[in-house]
């Protein structure tokens, strides 16, 4: 995992370096930042495309607190296929 610097509201993790999907690979992150208006942090997962393509988004349930996005973090990191279906979900594939 790693935590890259961002503003206090924000929380960032490498959730993989390479992910494959459909012959694409991809830098996986969760990003956690906390929402104007609502209790907790709106949680994303970002498919970055290494070379040409678009990134991906992935929205997640709110998390409550910093402990539940790092519970996140430890359920998915590394885990290729909740991310592959979580990739093929937000591409609506």
């Amino acid at each position: 995992m790693t935590k890259f610097s961002r503003p206090r509201s924000w929380v960032d993790h490498r959730l993989a370096d390479s992910l494959e999907v459909d012959g694409r690979a991809y830098t996986v992150e969760l990003v956690a930042r906390r929402g104007t208006g609502a209790p907790g942090y709106r949680v994303t997962v970002v498919f970055l495309p290494h070379g040409e393509g678009e990134e991906v988004q992935a929205e997640l349930p709110t998390a409550a607190t910093t402990a539940e996005i790092h519970g996140r973090v430890r359920e998915l990191a590394g885990n290729v296929e909740r991310l592959t279906s979580l990739f093929r979900e937000a591409r609506g594939a």
